[in-house]
């Protein structure tokens, strides 16, 4: 498959969301999720079948605001794993990137609550048995001692050549034999792992030399360096068989398809997205000599997936045509050329089934998105309800009481301040997804986790705003979120007080980043919020009476007095 340009894919990513802002292929996904990678005949050679992760950042559940999003979850993952292990005895689970630490440092509310997590997820990778995993420094720079504390006691092979790292079970390299007969090298490089690109090369083909000497039949490298600087690698090092990406950037998503890189492109790259949210699942079996050849075509399943993989790549060109412009016209050849490879190999997959596997090395590829709809693994699923729950404990101690207000600024009046006066946006709240916000994290049990809170409640720990102990005031995403602290406004009865009547895109980003939200665009998101009754005037209705004649204005300190006394 011919190589996937980095820079190409980032444009034709920006121009998906900006052109359609649509979900991301839930049709293609869904079908990537049924079977194996490895059909009985691959199982029966000699062979290794990858899982891959990338960048895990001890996340146990990714963010799943979106339905779109709904993947992955640790207990998920171990139930894959077992399921995959029943019927394929030589199954290795491997890590590249940031295994235990986020990108942004914790606030002081929330350091507690990490070093927790970190523990705790720590121990869940005990339980389903990685593989190897490629220390990351910038994992131990981030994370201080509870993340070096978890590296050190942690049963899985850590990996860490060419850099002193000061966790003792760091070694360079590790070799696994697998129940078919297949001796499978591992090592990892990192950006400390040598001072010049060019001493890294010369550090990972003195392992890849050794790891052949001791017998190694497939190499793989695990490389906390990003995309650019592992195909580097990769074309300079001979003898790498499959490089695992790590640190790759925050808006990647699932590959569909195999990559290549390397010398004459003989060498296989895998990455995944952030947050254990897809994995990536390879089965190399060896049935000869030469390059590897893909087969995933022969994979049972393999026609459905790719008949529900090219209906959606159609999708998406149908949404780009439609949103028009010349920066859509530029990307539509890359999708169209996509969607030719598509069809091609769905011709193959249907031409081949039932037919024997061809001779030579053999790869069979898979991109797994695992829904939430999936049964979890119990024993794991256990282990992160006694995480949350033991969070909830120190997270109420640790963020109880909300902060004072800043002196001569506005605090937060509350959903029933606003709408004593605005009752025409009742309306509009009782449909909105922002004022039901609360009700996703009690049906999820993270009503005291403090990576959730803060997005499902208003103003949680500003300055005049919500704590645990005034909680029940602000919950759900209220009109202050988006408009400002309104206590001013409403001393003032309206007449002024500083609120935002347009809220700017930043109020919104605070929580709709790429994480929760990778489909967000300002403009777009705020048009569905301007409905009658909340930016836009109510309908008239040509059998309405006149509208009556408007009262005397009152005094201002009367009107207060009103107002409190109707609350």
């Amino acid at each position: 498959m011919a190589r996937q340009s980095v820079t190409v894919y980032g444009l034709v990513l920006l121009l998906s969301v900006a052109a359609c802002c649509g979900k991301q292929r839930p049709a293609a996904g869904a079908r990537a999720t049924e079977g194996t990678p490895s059909s009985a005949s691959l199982n029966a050679l000699p062979h290794v079948t990858l899982v891959a992760l990338s960048d895990w950042q001890a996340v146990l559940k990714p963010c799943g605001c979106t339905i779109e999003l709904q993947r992955g979850g640790i207990e998920r993952i171990a139930r894959d794993l077992a399921s995959l292990r029943a019927a394929d005895g030589s199954v290795l689970l491997l890590h590249a990137g940031t295994l235990l630490t986020e990108d942004e440092a914790p606030d002081a509310d929330r350091r507690q609550q990490r070093n927790l997590r970190v523990g705790a997820f720590s121990r869940m990778l005990d339980h389903i048995d990685m593989a190897a995993v490629a220390l990351s420094s910038a994992d131990l720079a981030r994370g201080g001692p509870s993340v070096n504390a978890a590296y050190n006691r942690s049963h899985w092979p850590v990996l860490a050549s060419g850099w002193k790292s000061g966790v003792k079970r760091a070694r360079a390299t590790t070799i696994a034999r697998t129940a078919s007969g297949v001796q499978v090298g591992i090592t990892a490089v990192d950006p400390r792992s040598a001072a010049t690109a060019k001493k890294r090369v010369a550090l990972v083909a003195g392992h890849v030399q050794a790891m052949r000497g001791e017998g190694a039949q497939i190499i793989i490298l695990l490389s906390n360096l990003g995309m650019r600087q592992s195909r580097k690698l990769a074309r300079k090092v001979q003898g790498i068989d499959v490089v695992v990406i790590g640190q790759v950037p925050e808006r990647s998503e699932p590959v569909d398809e195999l990559e290549r890189d390397g010398a004459n492109e003989g060498t296989l790259l895998l990455r995944t997205p952030r947050h254990g949210a897809w994995l990536a699942r390879l089965t190399l079996a060896l049935n000869g000599e030469g390059k590897w050849r893909e087969v995933s075509e022969y994979a049972p399943g393999a026609v459905d997936e790719l008949s529900a993989r090219e209906q959606a790549q159609r999708d998406d060109i149908a949404r780009l045509r439609k949103g028009g412009g010349v920066s859509v016209a530029r990307a539509l050849p890359f999708f169209e050329r996509r969607l030719n490879e598509t069809r091609k190999r769905y011709e193959q997959a249907k031409a081949v089934r039932g037919k024997p596997l061809p001779a030579g090395r053999l790869a069979a590829y898979r991109a797994v998105g695992l829904p939430w709809s999936l049964t979890p693994d119990a024993a794991v699923a256990r282990m992160v309800k006694a995480y949350d729950d033991a969070a909830a404990e120190i997270n109420v101690k640790a963020a109880a009481k909300p902060l004072p207000g800043l002196p001569g600024k506005a605090t937060y009046a509350g959903h029933a301040a606003c709408v004593d006066c605005h009752d025409e946006v009742s309306g509009f709240v009782d449909s909105d997804p922002h004022y039901h916000a609360w009700e996703t994290l009690q049906k999820v049990n993270k009503t005291r986790d403090l990576d959730c809170v803060p997005c499902h409640v208003t103003a949680f720990r500003k300055p005049g705003g919500s704590a645990f102990d005034n909680l029940p005031q602000y919950v759900n995403v209220q009109c202050e979120a988006c408009h400002g602290a309104g206590s001013k406004h409403v001393d003032a009865d309206g007449e002024g007080g500083g609120v935002q009547r347009v809220p700017e895109a930043s109020a919104c980003r605070e929580c709709h980043t790429y994480e929760h939200s990778p489909r967000f665009d300002y403009n777009s998101y705020r048009q569905r919020l301007r409905v009658p009754g909340h930016g836009k005037p109510a309908p008239e209705s040509a059998e309405a009476p006149p509208p009556a004649p408007e009262p005397a204005p009152k005094p201002a300190a009367k009107k207060r007095a009103d107002k409190r006394k109707r609350r």
